[in-house]
């Protein structure tokens, strides 16, 4: 098995950052997009449900939610690929098990 090695307190700090900001990205990306829909007045689908509008219909503020549901999504893109950019460089460059200790365990 390959040990662990210490992380500095930078590393560790970054990689708690980078984690929260995955969280935030998959909560408030679904909730601007539900938003988006009320805006526009449209249904919103839910696993065959029809979920009800958070807000009345506004074209106004639909064109400045859909802006920021946008870049979020073009944030999420580039987490995502810092995400797998880090475990990457823990598995190849550090040589560390951080990528392994993902995998499900074996029984």
């Amino acid at each position: 098995p390959t040990v662990i090695h210490t992380r500095p307190p930078l590393m560790l700090k970054l990689g708690h950052l980078a984690h929260l900001a995955l969280y935030g990205f998959l909560i408030l990306t679904p909730l601007l997009g539900w938003l988006l829909l009320s805006a526009g007045g449209k249904p919103i689908p839910f696993f065959g449900l029809e979920l009800p509008a958070l807000i009345a219909p506004d074209d106004g503020l639909k064109g400045t939610i859909k802006e920021l549901h946008e870049t979020l999504a073009n944030l999420g893109y580039a987490l995502i690929a810092l995400h797998a950019a880090a475990a990457i460089y823990h598995h190849h460059v550090l040589k560390d098990n951080t990528l392994t200790n993902m995998l499900p365990e074996k029984k």
